[in-house]
């Protein structure tokens, strides 16, 4: 094999696996937004749920929508994320997360999307923390 041959080997060997980040990227931010819709979705069932006339968890109801209000930004955030892969001229999961991103053409909420994956996770669990107190059994 020549030189030639080995760096172009190499070179695809590259652009596969930056591709490859990209695709995990996609899906662990996906497997995210799904997480939130489903935490979301099962609190406040659990707040609804009434067992024999009284409700089966009693939470602090100032806490309630806080804690809701948290899980959509999270997911919101992981939807910026998710859609702007799909976008993206960047090769690697690495450039990515340097470009700006953000919802339609907003100028002045385009972030570098690793600020976007920030708010993301912190969003998340500060509605977990806030959910978690706001419970009384």
């Amino acid at each position: 094999m020549s030189p030639e041959d080995a760096e172009r080997i190499d070179a695809a060997a590259i652009a596969t696996a930056s591709q490859k980040s990209l695709e995990l990227l996609f899906d662990y931010t996906k497997f995210h937004i799904g997480l939130y819709l489903t935490l979301t979705a099962s609190y406040i069932a659990a707040t609804s749920v009434k067992v024999h006339e009284s409700l089966l968890l009693k939470i602090d109801a100032r806490l309630f929508w806080p804690a809701v209000i948290c899980f959509m930004v999270a997911g919101l955030a992981g939807g910026i994320v998710a859609s702007s892969i799909t976008q993206t001229h960047a090769r690697s999961s690495g450039q990515f997360l340097e470009e700006n991103i953000g919802p339609w053409e907003i100028k002045w909420l385009h972030f570098k999307t690793r600020y976007w994956t920030w708010i993301e996770h912190t969003a998340f669990w500060i509605s977990l923390g806030i959910a978690a107190v706001s419970a009384r059994p």
